[in-house]
């Protein structure tokens, strides 16, 4: 029996069937941006076939790279390996709207009723299961990104110096070395400067031109719209938060600071308790932290502006992980560019483990008892690799446990 390759099996696939895949894997995707890469995975490479691993992982060393939330920036390149443009956009959307319906959701009642809906023991239940769910797809990684004891060295070095030092500036550096090991692990004595194929003309259409000017203007508006009298919240909201997505680096966590000082400090939009119940309920929802800036735009002008915070805070560093993907292509056909490619992806497998681990280590050290959580763990990868069960079966298994145990 024959089976598709991965890009026959794009090329049939609607944007109707990608944006109810992407729904499911946002409803499901709890822990952070690597459990949501993760879960991206499972279904684009091992459930539907659409891409290959060795592209999932050129992704996820891209949006490293690149400012903005990292989970949906992965999720827009493959959108746009699959359909195109539009295709990336329809990915991001689903992805991000289960979130935005949950922080809606949760904002009305916080502002009504002055309290938190959280469900702290499912969410205590489910941490250890997307810790498994991590590992498990690192583990299905492994034979694209290991082709020998040199590679199995990369990925090592990488997720020590991540779970030890970590920061922008140590990722470019662990990709800089594993793309210069990589061509000299993958590349013949004989490759320098070969082609694999035809070499593409360099382009920059008229889209691309179009796209770097509207990021452009984001990042000004941001810049220089403070020192103008526009009496429009939902300009500013728009300007604050799509120029901070296009100027922070290094994921989520580090855009808190930042966005307390320009919403708590800076404009006043919320006090500091309410901006604390929006990181809170931020990390209560499936999708990345950043979501919480749905919270603020609801509290500061209602549902419009939530819209507004959201579309701002995640679409323009998308556009510019599409943007910068394609023009990356017209090296594709080097020697040198697909060798180092072949050393990067090592050095994010170890990255990918390294989420897993700094996952639980996290969770051991807020534990009273270990027992619990280390069951939900060894349980979890039993229902993953020997069961073949699902994330979302295991996320619905682990969340019950949590309100049984916790």
């Amino acid at each position: 029996m024959s089976h598709k390759s991965a890009s026959t099996c794009a090329e049939e696939v609607s944007l109707a069937q990608l944006f109810l895949i992407f729904f499911k894997i946002g409803c499901i995707s709890w822990g952070g941006y690597m459990a949501l890469i993760s879960v991206v995975r499972s279904e684009v490479v091992g459930k539907h076939r659409l891409l290959d691993d060795d592209e999932i992982m050129d992704g996820v060393a891209l949006a490293m790279l690149l400012p903005g939330p990292v989970a949906v920036n992965v999720v827009a390149y493959v959108g746009d390996k699959i359909r195109g443009p539009l295709g990336g956009a329809v990915c991001a959307a689903a992805v991000i709207l289960p979130s935005f319906f949950l922080m809606v959701g949760f904002a009305a009642l916080y502002l009504s009723w002055g309290t938190m809906v959280v469900a702290d023991k499912a969410l205590a239940g489910v941490l250890p299961a997307i810790a498994a769910i991590i590992l498990n797809a690192g583990w299905k990684m492994r034979e694209k990104a290991l082709q020998g004891p040199i590679d199995i060295a990369v990925a090592v070095a990488a997720a020590i110096l991540l779970l030890a030092v970590g920061g922008i500036w140590i990722v470019v550096c662990i990709f800089a070395v594993a793309a210069g090991i990589g061509i000299l692990r993958h590349q013949s004595p004989d490759a320098d400067g070969a082609v694999t194929t035809a070499p593409r003309r360099p382009t920059f259409g008229a889209g691309s031109r179009i796209v770097s000017l509207l990021l452009a203007t984001c990042i000004g508006l941001f810049l220089f719209l403070p020192q103008v009298n526009v009496t429009s919240v939902l300009v500013q909201l728009f300007s604050v938060f799509s120029g901070m997505s296009l100027l922070l680096f290094g994921g989520g966590y580090i855009f808190i600071p930042m966005i307390q000082e320009a919403v708590v400090n800076a404009h006043g939009w919320l006090s500091l308790e309410d901006f604390g119940a929006s990181i809170a309920l931020g990390q209560v929802t499936p999708g990345p932290i950043l979501i919480s800036a749905t919270f603020i735009g609801y509290k500061v002008a209602g549902l419009a502006g939530a819209v507004v915070a959201t579309v701002a805070i995640f679409a323009p560093p998308a556009a510019l992980i599409i943007l910068a993907a394609r023009q990356l292509e017209r090296f594709s056909h080097l020697a040198r560019f697909k060798a180092s490619q072949a050393g990067i992806r090592s050095a994010v497998f170890g990255m990918i483990i390294a989420a897993a681990l700094s996952l639980l280590m996290g969770i051991a050290s807020e534990a009273t008892n270990l027992l619990a959580p280390t069951a939900i763990f060894l349980l979890s990868c039993v229902v993953l690799m020997y069961l073949k069960k699902g994330e979302i079966w295991t996320v619905m298994i682990a969340a019950a446990l949590g309100v049984l145990v916790f």
